[in-house]
């Protein structure tokens, strides 16, 4: 009888110190998820900042660009320059609105795993979608460079340098595009760093903050 009694009390000690590791566990889990949170959101403050500016430069070009194709009409160089950089400035805006708002959207409270799938949407805009602003340069630079030359000098630029080059820009556009799917698909390095470049310091490290309570969470 008493060996029972024995086991019973000692059975109830398992549990009863079982459920206050389960309880420490719980607790350190709320406040290690609160701390990386807390942290995750602070990474992210800086791309809040740089989209902000980077919408207002957009908006600024997207006003200087209509201004200079309206006073252009009748010259199709000018017209046409005009009318691409002014697309691309609206481009440039609408960039930098979709990344403000996947970033303010971001609900802390929500499960990590939900936090984690909004970041992998901004990383992918990051590294997919915004790179093309810059790569369009390829072909843009000429845009750009006649509306300069129209504005400060009222020429233009020669019609077969113009066409030559375009050909050009469109040929090194596509050979860039396809080298970069080509690496990626491989998996190689370059690919790698230049993607993690692209995501950006901020959002990389916010991803990691989040991916220590998964693990701590799966302990």
């Amino acid at each position: 009888m008493n060996a029972e009694l024995e086991l019973d009390d000692l059975r109830r000690s398992w549990q009863a110190l079982e459920r206050k590791l389960e309880a420490q566990h719980a607790l350190n889990l709320e406040l290690a998820t609160e701390t990386r949170v807390d942290k995750a959101k602070a990474r992210l403050r800086p791309v809040l900042v740089g989209q902000a500016v980077q919408a207002a430069i957009g908006i600024a070009c997207t006003v200087i660009f209509a201004r200079f194709w309206l006073a252009h009409l009748d010259e199709p160089a000018a017209l046409v320059s005009g009318l691409l950089m002014h697309a691309w400035s609206v481009a440039l805006v609408v960039s930098a609105v979709t990344e403000l708002l996947l970033v303010v959207r971001i609900n802390y409270a929500q499960p990590v795993l939900v936090i984690q799938k909004y970041l992998g949407v901004l990383q992918y805009w990051r590294t997919r979608m915004a790179p093309l602003l810059g790569l369009a340069f390829w072909v843009l630079w000429l845009p750009l460079v006649e509306v300069l030359l129209k504005h400060f000098t009222g020429a233009d630029i020669a019609g077969w340098f113009l066409w030559a080059n375009v050909a050009v820009g469109v040929a090194g556009l596509a050979g860039t595009l396809w080298g970069f799917r080509h690496l990626r698909r491989r998996g190689h390095r370059f690919a790698d760093a230049i993607d993690a470049d692209n995501a950006g310091g901020g959002v990389r490290s916010a991803q990691a903050l989040l991916a220590d309570i998964r693990r701590f969470e799966a302990e």
